[in-house]
């Protein structure tokens, strides 16, 4: 019987919960259930901005939208596909086609209200609509990544800790920990702020995820008084045991004389867990005084034993405690950061509105955000998190409450965001029970899997309902997501069908076998017929998906890696920003170099200067190493490029807005004509630029740092791979997951269990207590043993369905390399090697090429934009500006004297703070003093009884216009004006002194008793010219 009813036939309220294993069509399910609400006129309160499905993902909440649309393009067209929609609606052919195309136009016409999006996507929508609850502009800036905004909060939060504050007494006691923790064999640790912040970053990852408080509680003293007592207890034994001459337990003496060397060093965390067997051995002699002495060490023992466990409950709750002290700290100063910069973590959004968030509330947070959500279809419901699940309670209560609907889909089995705070066991438990009562209920499964071929499937059943269900280490966690007893049937066309194989290679650094073993099999798919496209390589880690490419790259196979989406890591996107950063600062000589060695101009010069080969460039740079600005030697060398490709260039940068900059580069080197390969990411470049400009942002400065900054979202920056690329797949298993592949390659690792956890959390009514759980401290407590196995088992549960995920992606054909190393550990362990083994492949139909869709062509054009960069054409306005810096700098100098280089820098950062500008300040200072102390200028620098000195003076002529003069020393008999220059600009030298000579005249009517001279000073290129 078909889970989805005919519209007439749903009840409201109701909760419909769909378990679907892999390929079993749950997005086909879903978006036929929205189709049917926004077609049917027997739903309630099914209006487009009713209805809100929550996916997990953009390219999910993107897939949904496709497929929603098709299905309403299907049924409009009256297609025979659309036929399984149809019979769930009452309504007859016709008047579903003209429904559908209603709900088409209304959709592109009013696309907001098409609410298929992501739960962050929702979340925030909900918060921007209380954002003034919260003490939030309504514009504030959503932080995806939050590691340099930590970063920088954690080093303003470290310079409160000073000598004598609680602090330092934070510190000083974390500090004592880590150095526990390292043992006395390491060196002492000088700086413990990154020990510390990596422990804050943790600890902000998870606790920003949970509503309730850390808890402190004070043990010390119950902590002191138990290493009192196994103090006097372990010393009573070992004066018994020298008085007794009772014979020592050989096998565990080594480990009695270690608890006897960490007692006596106060090491009392090294006792935990190392109290065993007693140090003696039972009397075999029938000697009183002999029993007496062990019986007495007998029950010593067993006491340390106790006091020992007691012991280290109270360390482990109290561990973390100055670690929560600190962090609440920081917390402060990272929320007056975040405040200040308008800016807000999406874990934060959660975390606020956990707390806000309660059935009163939420027809208030419907009116704000404008409509009533009355149906909600969720996908992929394992992955939700228990702060997530919370903030939608109360929402779905309301809908329910008002003859709602709430349809949820997923896969236990496919949980593998366990790190991001994803908890399978919430719908574990809503699969089990209704969560709301006055809701109807219906629990369904999707028990056909439309993807695979049989002998993929059954490898899986090998895999997971025989191997794991009778391996006593894996079953429990198996059986927790479902893994060993689940159901799925094979699509009557797969039965008998496809393929799978183990292959298991001895590790080996220096070379791979694997590595020519996925050389080799992907040559062997081309031959049978598969292409490139169709194949997947599959691994646990980012590391292995970049060795994996370069295999292939020695190969010479194309390949697509989500990494390798990220147009930042094309070399066209890198000479473009490389020549940029050479337009924001021409002193960056690197940048310069960058460019004009890289393919841009390589291919310009080869196109219009031929003559002008790389070695030449190569030659130039080397000629002139270490001379700086390199730019200015360029443009003497190769002044016809320069003029051709450089100046209009310099001179637009600081004048034109960084978008028609961009595009005039792009314009000058006519890089859409010599690099049509690399089109995509060209336009991505102008689109990304178009984004930032959108988002308030127009500084050149602004955006280079943009693109260098690691946590900047990566869809940002990533193009969407064409669907007609014949190239292979290369992605981890978390990437993988919702994709499927003809033939799949997953390329596995030995990796051992994780033995212990930073920090176990154990939440309470109360609040969260931050546990120090290791395996010794857990054998002591059954409470804190259950914690502990919990914790491994969830770890456990994660490696084991990205297991299933990973082998569920292929349709036709699966391999399964694994690498084994001196033990047969996780997960090559699990595989059925000799069931599995090379065996003959099924015959199979190359693949038809497929015509590739018509190329539509972007027309570029080459015209430039018609501007005027000012009246002073030849000089750039980056140019312009430090001159006028510098200028600034040179104006707060009076005479030379000993400090003066100190002083220069504080000059300069003022200057810089005043300005808004960031130049160098040793760069700056060592230009001033190189001019200041030149032997033709120190003189008017000296300071002396009889002279008097006027900066950026304004002097009259006898007109009455104004001339400011930059330096003007007056002595007894003579006067001298010195005007500073900057740049590297000597052709306008003739104007420089026809200026010069007017200061002269205007000076010699003001001081007609006194010998008059001129001074030009040309700061950066250290020279001087006298002008009388």
């Amino acid at each position: 019987m078909p889970f989805l009813k005919k519209d007439i036939s749903i009840h409201f309220p109701h909760l419909a919960v769909l378990k679907a294993s892999a390929g079993s069509g749950k997005t086909h399910a879903l978006s036929k259930r929205f189709v049917q609400f926004i077609l049917s006129q027997d739903i309630p309160n099914n209006r487009l901005q009713n209805i809100l499905a929550v996916t997990f993902s953009n390219n999910a909440a993107k897939e949904m939208k496709e497929r929603i649309l098709k299905w309403l393009k299907l049924i409009n067209l009256n297609s025979k596909e659309a036929e399984e929609i149809i019979q769930l609606i009452s309504l007859n052919k016709k008047e579903a086609s003209e429904e559908a195309g209603k709900l088409i136009d209304r959709i592109l016409d009013d696309y907001s209200d098409f609410q298929v999006k992501t739960i962050d996507s929702f979340i925030t929508s909900i918060f921007k609509a209380s954002s003034i609850d919260f003490g939030f502009n309504p514009d504030f800036e959503i932080i995806m990544k939050n590691n340099s905004l930590l970063e920088y909060s954690f080093n303003l939060f470290l310079k409160n800790v000073k000598e004598e504050t609680n602090e330092e007494a934070l510190f000083e006691d974390i500090i004592s920990k880590i150095q526990e923790q390292k043992r006395d064999n390491t060196s002492y640790i000088w700086d413990p702020a990154e020990d510390i912040l990596n422990a804050i970053k943790e600890m902000y990852g998870r606790l920003a995820s949970m509503w309730k408080e850390s808890k402190i509680e004070d043990f010390s003293l119950e902590m002191s008084e138990l290493q009192e007592e196994i103090k006097i207890r372990i010393w009573q034994i070992a004066d018994m045991i020298k008085k007794s001459k009772l014979e020592e337990n050989k096998r565990t003496a080594s480990k009695y004389n270690r608890l006897l060397a960490s007692i006596s060093k106060e090491r009392f965390s090294d006792v935990i867990g190392e109290v065993g067997v007693i140090p003696v051995n039972k009397p075999k002699k029938k000697d009183p005084e002999l029993h007496s002495f062990y019986n007495q060490i007998e029950s010593l023992w067993d006491q340390i034993y106790e006091l020992t466990n007691r012991y280290g409950s109270f360390y482990a709750h109290s561990y973390y405690h100055p670690y929560i002290k600190v962090y609440n700290e920081f917390t402060n100063t990272l929320e007056k950061v975040k405040r200040h910069q308008g800016k807000i973590f999406i874990e934060d959004l959660n975390r606020n509105l956990a707390m806000y968030l309660n059935e009163e509330i939420v027809p208030d947070i419907y009116f704000r955000i404008g409509e009533t959500i009355y149906h909600f279809l969720i996908d992929e419901f394992q992955d939700t998190s228990p702060i997530q699940w919370k903030n939608l309670l109360p929402l779905l209560e309301n809908s329910l409450s008002q003859n709602g609907s709430l349809f949820v889909v997923g896969d236990t089995k496919q949980a593998i965001y366990g790190f991001r705070n994803a908890d399978y066991t919430i719908m574990k438990n809503i699969e089990a029970i209704n969560p709301f009562p006055s809701a109807e209920y219906a629990v369904g499964e999707l028990d056909i899997n439309y993807r695979s071929k049989q002998k993929i499937l059954d490898f899986s059943e090998k895999v997971f309902k025989e191997i794991i269900a009778d391996n006593e280490k894996y079953s429990d966690a198996g059986k927790r997501s479902g893994l060993i007893d689940y159901s799925q049937k094979v699509k009557e066309e797969n039965k008998n069908a496809g393929y799978a194989e183990v292959v298991i290679c001895e590790k080996d650094d220096e070379n791979p076998i694997e590595r020519h073993k996925i050389q080799e099999l992907i040559k062997e798919l081309q031959r049978r017929g598969y292409m490139k496209k169709d194949i997947a390589i599959l691994t646990p880690t980012n590391d292995d998906v970049v060795k994996i490419t370069t295999w292939l790259n020695e190969i010479d196979i194309p390949f697509i890696s989500h990494s390798s989406l990220d147009i930042r890591r094309r070399k066209i996107t890198a000479e473009v920003v490389s020549l940029l950063n050479f337009l924001d600062s021409p002193m960056n000589d690197l940048s310069f170099a960058e460019f004009i060695l890289g393919d841009i101009f390589n291919r310009t010069l080869n196109k219009h200067y031929p003559e002008i080969k790389n070695e030449q460039l190569k030659d130039f740079l080397f000629k002139y190493s270490g001379r700086s600005p390199l730019y200015k030697f360029f443009q003497n060398e190769f002044e016809v490029v320069w003029d051709k490709y450089f100046a209009g260039l310099f001179k637009a940068s600081g004048y034109l807005p960084l978008y028609d900059l961009v595009t005039r580069i792009f314009n000058t080197f006519r890089l859409f004509d010599f690099f049509e390969d690399e089109e995509a990411s060209l336009v991505k470049i102008l689109e990304v630029i178009k984004e930032f400009e959108g988002a308030g942002y127009n500084t050149l400065r602004d955006f280079l740092d943009f693109t260098e900054d690691s946590e900047t979202d990566e869809s940002k920056w990533n193009i969407n791979a064409p669907k007609d690329v014949d190239a292979v797949n290369v992605m981890t298993v978390h990437k993988a997951k919702g994709l499927e592949f003809t033939a799949v390659i997953m390329l596995l690792y030995e990796k051992a269990n994780k033995k212990s956890f930073n920090f176990i959390i154990k939440e309470d009514e109360d609040g969260i207590n931050l546990l120090k759980i290791t395996q010794k401290i857990s054998e002591g407590n059954p409470q804190f043993k259950a914690l502990y196995q919990e914790e491994k088992t969830r770890e456990l549960v994660n490696r084991l369905n990205s297991l299933y995920v990973g082998f569920t992606r292929a349709k036709e054909e699966l391999y399964v390399i694994g690498v084994r190393g001196e033990k047969s550990i996780f997960p090559i362990d699990l595989l059925p090697v000799n069931d599995y083994a090379a065996s003959n492949k099924p015959a199979r139909i190359p693949a038809k090429l497929k015509s590739a869709p018509e190329h539509l062509e972007i027309s570029h054009h080459h015209k430039g934009l018609d501007w005027k960069a000012g009246i002073e054409k030849d000089l750039n306005i980056r140019e312009k500006q430090r001159g006028e810096f510098i200028h600034r700098v040179l104006s707060n100098i009076d005479y030379l004297h000993d400090g003066l280089e100190d002083e220069l820098i504080s000059i300069v950062k003022k200057a810089n703070k005043a300005a808004g500008t960031g130049y160098p300040e040793g760069e700056i200072k060592d230009a001033v003093v190189n001019i200041i102390k030149h032997g033709d200028v120190s003189e008017y620098f000296m300071e002396r009884s009889d002279r008097a000195i006027k900066k950026e003076q304004e002097f009259s002529d006898e007109k009455g216009r104004l001339f400011r003069m930059d330096r003007v020393v007056i002595d007894k008999d003579k006067a001298a004006v010195i005007d500073y220059k900057t740049g590297m600009d000597k052709e306008s030298e003739e104007k420089h002194i026809s200026q010069i000579k007017t200061y002269l005249r205007i000076l010699k009517e003001v001081y007609p008793d006194k010998n008059i001279e001129g001074i030009i000073v040309y700061v950066d290129m250290k020279e001087v010219r006298r002008v009388s």
